[in-house]
């Protein structure tokens, strides 16, 4: 196995497991395995019962799920060092969404049991295990709050300015992922920048990347109320 693939150094990268000690480490590197995937491949489908905490060591994953009429609902994109699968760690569960990978993958696997029995032993871990709950619940509540509530040109005003670094944007995945994680169609995620970029709200450099031109419209859009 290729030094940078074995579990020590997918383990030893993943946020949640930072500040363990040594033989706390040890123990999660001994029950880890790695699994790879090609783009399209799925960890897990709904319906799966989930036995394991997957690591995303390499690559990124889109974790979906089929709404009643039948449309893709798409909830968030994880790459290097994030991960998926923790509600295992606390009952038997049977996913209802699907963890498809969006490009080629390496995913570490932990078995959940022991790292169940891990947590109970190690105040650190089981604290850093519940901020990020509580960080991916508030993230699910303001998701759904931006669904309901806001127009389609909003959603995408708000898309952009989360993602903006240094003035500009960069899309790391699809449009088509893009939209249906907004609850649009890809032509209205196309028409409405196109819109934006009449109103001289934001430059289209290419097909993924995007300049933002003035902040105040797209919080105006937005906000109406509150600018």
């Amino acid at each position: 196995m290729k030094k940078e693939l074995q579990p020590e150094n997918c383990i030893k990268r993943v946020p949640i497991f930072k500040n363990l000690s040594s033989r706390e480490l040890d123990e999660i590197i001994l029950i880890a395995s790695h699994q790879k995937l090609n783009k399209g491949e799925f960890i897990y489908s709904a319906g799966d019962e989930l036995s394991s905490l997957y690591v995303i060591h390499k690559g990124k994953v889109k974790i979906s799920r089929i709404t009643d009429d039948g449309k893709e609902q798409v909830l968030r994109i994880l790459s290097d060092g994030e991960f998926l699968g923790e509600l295992a760690l606390f009952q038997k569960k049977h996913t209802n969404t699907y963890a498809e990978a969006i490009e080629p993958c390496v995913v570490c696997l932990v078995e959940n049991k022991v790292l169940s029995e891990l947590m109970e032993k190690s105040p650190t871990l089981s604290l850093k295990m519940m901020n990020e709950l509580s960080s991916r619940l508030e993230k699910a509540e303001a998701l759904i709050e931006h669904s309901n509530l806001y127009s389609a040109k909003a959603k995408v005003a708000r898309l952009l300015l989360e993602l903006e670094k240094n003035g500009l944007v960069t899309f790391v995945t699809t449009k088509v992922t893009l939209a249906s994680n907004l609850g649009i169609t890809p032509e209205t995620f196309s028409r409405k920048l196109k819109e934006l970029e009449v109103e001289k709200s934001i430059q289209i450099l290419d097909n993924k990347n995007i300049r933002l031109k003035d902040y105040e419209k797209l919080e105006f859009i937005i906000n109406p109320d509150r600018v």
